[in-house]
């Protein structure tokens, strides 16, 4: 989620592969779309067989964001809460260069709402751009055994800084929204070879 913003763009830089997934058993769409009032909304819909419960425990609890947010995670889930995260599985808690994105607002099973408030030195994004949006996540029940879960990042207004984290979000969400998808199908990402990939992408490059 913006983990989510901070955290799919981290993601981004990170992976092999960022292409939005559509498989048999789950479906993402990209139902972003223009509000006159507040700007561009940058949003995906995922389609999941597991029940709104399932859904709403893999955002909001440290296990649930272990299996497709990043290796080290951990929540508070209060208004005003914390959501801390960092790729390195060496990491602890409480550590400078962490991801954190704070919690403004949730309902609980069906709605939270995210600031970044700090990301690792070296992140992809302008600090001051990134701050200023928000994330939304909605879980709406379609049965007993199927949920609806709608990111949606608000604030994207117009000029060249915004233009450009539009479009990393655009990668970085769709990897992120597919991790979230596999996790929740029972394939959690596998945070050992995502580093092994990480570096591997990294040495090609240079």
């Amino acid at each position: 989620m913006t983990g989510i913003n901070g955290l799919s763009a981290c993601a981004a830089a990170l992976t092999l592969s960022c292409g939005v997934a559509v498989a048999a058993d789950y479906a993402i769409r990209d139902t972003s779309y223009r509000d006159p009032v507040t700007g561009r909304v940058r949003q995906l819909t995922l389609e999941v067989p597991v029940s709104a419960d399932a859904a709403w425990a893999a955002i909001s609890t440290d296990a649930g964001l272990k299996g497709w947010v990043a290796p080290v995670a951990h929540i508070d889930l209060m208004n005003g809460g914390m959501l801390e995260a960092s790729y390195s599985a060496s990491a602890h808690l409480g550590e400078r260069e962490n991801m954190r994105n704070q919690i403004i607002a949730y309902v609980p099973g069906r709605m939270m709402v995210y600031q970044n408030v700090h990301v690792p030195k070296d992140a992809p994004a302008d600090f001051a751009l990134l701050a200023a949006l928000r994330t939304v996540i909605e879980i709406e029940p379609i049965d007993a055994g199927h949920a609806r879960i709608i990111e949606s990042g608000v604030g994207y207004g117009e000029g060249p800084g915004l233009d450009a984290l539009y479009s990393h979000f655009g990668a970085g969400n769709a990897y992120e929204f597919e991790a979230l998808a596999k996790s929740l199908t029972g394939h959690p990402i596998d945070w050992t070879v995502e580093a092994a990939q990480a570096k591997v992408s990294v040495g090609h490059k240079k």
